[in-house]
């Protein structure tokens, strides 16, 4: 058994004084803990350091499909065994591929901790990867791309990202091409996972009434053989954009996006931007939802979100309605952004924007598997859990001109649109 540092985390008083531990391992792992001795239930997590943004352009969605294999089995169970075992313990796991990490995740009833642990570690270590197993998923996935092809809203999203990141991995769809995915063998996909699934790119998170010390060297043993290897090198995007792109499609509405880059996961004026958006296109009161939805009946959807990645962001706006009222629809979205560029929030919209990040932290906290995603995020992007209490004071201090300052720089810089239209 290797030596292992822990470095334990006080929590804060929301958290109700359970325990927050970290231990660093050698060759890079990390395991992170939360103690809830009254919890029903323990959520368990691993987050891989590796996402689309890290894939050759030849093997465009490949972290997607092993995300897909994983729970095929592994030497010591089939898939048959792990989904029976989940489905005996009314449990569930799942998983999901983002532009710079792969997630797998399982909740369970906290009698059934040790099932739940165990089988996600044999799957994450020792995934079986069988070529009939690999034949049968990529059917799945190209019916997934499919799907996500004949779904408008998704199809002006994968386009404005293609627009923001002309040429980059962060422009590339997560799910791959249906060329890419069809090529794709079932040696690529472990020498991906031989490559990248490795100490230095691993977070285990576990939430529950658990022992923190027990949780560690089981996680160590299980990736005992999973040494060496080093992080993906990412090169950050160029400052250009493709300024308006219109895709046709046999549809009734037209949907439209519109958006532009912000900084990333680490600038200072990440809060900032956060509640930004949240008032613009966050909620049933934001400027967005009530302008183009409940005054003018424009669209039945309207938002503004946030995209934050390590050395890039976006944020965009999206709605959906008549073909002949895109013009209007575009107009006044114009119109709310120049506004709140121009003058800033208004005292009570601001107080708004910053108490429903408080109060969807809080609530958030009521579920285990929300915080070990929480857990498990902080410490792959930070190295460090972000206290609630420190993220809430954050969020907390952003002014109306910190507002105003924040997405100012965003709106001045160049824009992308994305329209899918009847046609």
């Amino acid at each position: 058994m290797t030596e292992r540092k822990t470095h334990v985390i006080g929590s804060s008083s929301i958290e109700d004084g359970d325990s927050i531990r970290v231990s660093r391992l050698d060759g890079g792992l990390r395991v992170v803990t939360e103690a809830l001795p009254r919890s029903r239930s323990a959520a368990i997590g691993a987050w891989v350091g590796v996402g689309n943004r890290d894939e050759p352009a030849e093997l465009a969605g490949v972290s997607h499909f092993l995300e897909h294999l994983l729970f095929k089995g592994s030497s010591m169970r089939s898939a048959q065994d792990i989904a029976e075992g989940i489905d005996a313990v009314g449990g569930d796991l799942n998983a999901f591929t983002s532009k710079e990490h792969t997630a797998f995740h399982a909740r369970v009833p906290e009698w059934d901790l040790d099932f739940g642990l165990d089988t996600l570690l044999d799957v994450l270590v020792d995934p079986g990867f069988t070529a009939d197993d690999l034949d049968a998923e990529r059917h799945v996935i190209l019916e997934e791309l499919a799907w996500s092809i004949d779904t408008p809203d998704d199809v002006v999203h994968s386009v404005l990202a293609e627009s923001l990141f002309p040429g980059h991995p962060l422009g590339w769809e997560v799910l791959g091409t249906q060329e890419s995915v069809r090529a794709i063998t079932v040696d690529d996909v472990r020498a991906f996972h031989d490559r990248w699934y490795r100490r230095p790119n691993v977070v285990v998170a576990v939430v529950g009434p658990i022992e923190h010390d027990e949780i560690v060297a089981r996680v160590d043993a299980a990736l005992g053989g999973r040494g060496g290897g080093a992080a993906p090198e990412r090169v950050a995007p160029l400052d250009e954009v493709v300024p308006d792109v219109s895709t046709y499609r046999g549809i009734e509405q037209a949907h439209f996006a519109k958006g532009w880059r912000s900084a990333g996961l680490h600038s200072p004026d990440r809060y900032a931007l956060a509640v930004a958006t949240q008032l613009l296109g966050g909620g049933w009161s934001s400027r967005l939802f009530q302008e183009v939805r409940e005054k003018r009946g424009l669209s039945y959807s309207v938002f503004a979100s946030v995209g934050s990645f390590v050395d890039s962001g976006t944020v965009s706006v999206y709605a959906a309605t008549a073909p002949e009222r895109l013009t209007e629809l575009r107009s006044v979205v114009d119109e709310q952004l120049a506004a709140l560029a121009e003058h800033g929030p208004g005292e009570r919209e601001l107080e708004v924007a910053r108490g429903g990040f408080e109060g969807a932290t809080v609530l958030g906290l009521e579920d285990t598997g929300s915080r070990m995603a929480r857990l498990a995020t902080n410490i792959l992007i930070r190295d460090r859990v972000v206290s609630v209490d420190e993220y809430l004071d954050a969020v907390r201090s952003v002014t109306a001109a910190d507002v105003q300052r924040v997405i100012g720089d965003v709106f001045a810089g160049p824009s992308a649109v994305s329209v899918v239209t009847p046609g």
